[in-house]
């Protein structure tokens, strides 16, 4: 691997490592310490491609706006990792993407992906416009900086590269990449023999296979060692549906597009009014793009032999509804000729329904409006009739806080302390939108004491336990040291990744505040809507 070497601005940014490349400067700067270090290494810049070919960039470069369309792509691939961007994204004179960390104005470390300012086009090129390519080298580059390479001393090494790899075939499986096209990119531009920094392209293709399947098994798909089981699907069309007839011939493979991606009402018996699906479609969008809330509803002719809430269910974890993190999705499956209907709440959104009984009036429906429907006029107004069903919890979601607010359980408690001691300081009212901490977001991080709630002062409340929702409640410490009870729905498992909590295991959470403690005796709770162990 060649490299190139060049001296930076005194206050521009600077390059402080990359994966990719390795040189004798990097191992001489290993040997110094402290500023000398950062010095050492700010005074090289050296830049490698997704395909490990070397190139040349000034760092100043580095420093532009990325296009908007590699923004958004980076932001939609960290939506299917649950963890929030430790890096930011720029444009540079690159050959198409890469990671990095930088030194700012005032010498502080900071991580970087940068993208030539045509990747995307460019990239999508190399494979034929297939859009899959460039998605897969910002997999890649994302790889390297949540897995620490590039705070790994000694630059890229193929163990490194082969794990970037991985983790962009397991990211494009949950994204809805078929797995011709999760390889297709480093197939295309690979190299044909490995060199000591990046192996051969076979190589690095099989660990995106892995990384492909791995994702596909997770997901309960039954084909996942087939390169075919997840056909290429435009990003208009939802997985499994004739978009000609609008009717769902089977339920979509694990893994496939999400229906952000596509339409949010599916009317498969063709019944509905247009006008006013249309209406609700154009509603359930603007729900989508100004809140982040996603709300499907599918009405079919055919269950395929499940249940309506196997299906509804099926379709929330196949089809990611909603963000993962925050739980705020839905899908509702209304089977009118098998008088059936379901709804599969995500935990968050399910805290926006839980005084309403959509199953109940759903087939209230049924049994009201179908007739009338399946004659020949179809259903005009009650279509209407179906979709009042949502409003008030459509109504509780889009003025719902879908943002998490607090790192931590002990900088949300020391923020609302504070703002109590000003508000009985200065004798001002108490007002709900500033002065209130229940129902804040929030991601804390802890260890699971007892899959059981805590007993005594600051006990589970036991009406909440139980009863129609079935929550129960497990014990948590944190690590800023608060004791906290988590409500845990029971459908809450079969969509996280690491299935069931376990005692002991560390984890990080997001919920949100039921009610506030403090370190000592009285435990703080939280509605449990999403956790990955660490």
């Amino acid at each position: 691997m060649q490299w190139t070497s060049m001296a930076p601005a005194a206050t521009a940014l600077a390059l402080l490592l990359l994966p990719g490349c390795h040189s004798k400067s990097d191992q001489a700067a290993t040997a110094l310490s402290g500023s000398d270090k950062v010095e050492a290494i700010a005074s090289t810049l050296q830049a490698c491609s997704y395909d490990g070919k070397p190139v040349t960039a000034d760092a100043t470069s580095l420093a532009g706006n990325a296009p908007d369309e590699c923004s958004a792509a980076v932001h939609r691939i960290m939506g299917f990792t649950g963890l929030p961007a430790n890096f930011i994204v720029v444009s540079g004179p690159v050959d198409n993407a890469a990671a990095v960390i930088l030194l700012d104005q005032n010498r502080v470390p900071r991580r970087v992906i940068a993208f030539n300012p045509k990747f995307m086009s460019t990239a999508e090129a190399e494979v034929g416009g297939n859009p899959w390519g460039p998605i897969s080298i910002m997999a890649h580059e994302i790889a390297h900086h949540l897995s620490g390479h590039t705070i790994t001393p000694g630059g890229s090494r193929p163990e490194i590269e082969l794990e970037a790899d991985k983790f962009s075939g397991f990211i494009l499986q949950k994204m809805g990449a078929p797995l011709s096209s999760a390889t297709q990119m480093i197939l295309t531009v690979g190299a044909d023999h490995g060199t000591p920094t990046h192996p051969d392209k076979q190589h690095r293709a099989d660990a995106i296979r892995q990384g492909w399947i791995e994702s596909c098994q997770q997901s309960g798909g039954s084909h996942c060692g087939d390169a075919g089981a997840v056909p290429v699907t435009p990003s208009s069309a939802i997985p499994g549906m004739d978009m000609a007839s609008g009717a769902i011939r089977a339920l979509p493979a694990p893994g496939s597009i999400p229906f952000k991606y596509g339409h949010f009402v599916v009317d498969e018996t063709g019944k509905l009014d247009p006008v006013r699906t249309r209406a609700m479609e154009a509603k359930l969008y603007a729900l989508a793009k100004d809140v982040g809330v996603e709300f499907s509803i599918l009405v079919v002719n055919d269950l395929h032999g499940m249940s309506a809430s196997e299906y509804a269910w099926a379709m929330m974890r196949q089809l990611r509804v909603g963000k993962l993190d925050v739980g705020n999705g839905a899908v509702v499956v209304v089977a009118p000729r098998q008088r059936q209907a379901a709804v599969a709440f995500g935990p968050g959104l399910a805290k926006e329904a839980e005084f309403s009984k959509p199953d109940t009036q759903l087939l209230n429906w049924i049994d009201t409006a179908w007739h009338y429907c399946d004659d020949g006029d179809g259903c005009q107004g009650w279509t209407d009739n179906l979709f009042n069903i949502f409003s008030f919890t459509l109504s509780n979601a889009s003025h719902t806080r879908w943002t998490i607010q607090y790192p931590t359980l002990g900088q949300l408690l020391d923020h609302y302390h504070q703002v109590e001691a000003d508000r009985l300081r200065t004798k001002r009212p108490f007002n709900p939108e500033t002065d209130q901490p229940l129902g804040s977001l929030l991601r804390v991080s802890g260890r699971i004491t007892s899959l059981g709630p805590p007993t005594g002062i600051g006990s589970a409340n036991s009406r909440i336990l139980g009863g129609e929702l079935g929550y129960t409640a497990v014990s948590m410490k944190t690590d800023d040291g608060y004791p906290v009870i988590l409500y845990v729905s029971p459908r809450i498992a079969g969509l996280m990744p690491s299935g069931k909590l376990r005692a002991g295991q560390h984890y990080t959470v997001v919920g949100r505040l039921q009610q506030t403690g403090d370190r000592n005796r009285q435990a703080s709770a939280l509605w449990l809507f999403s956790y990955d162990p660490i």
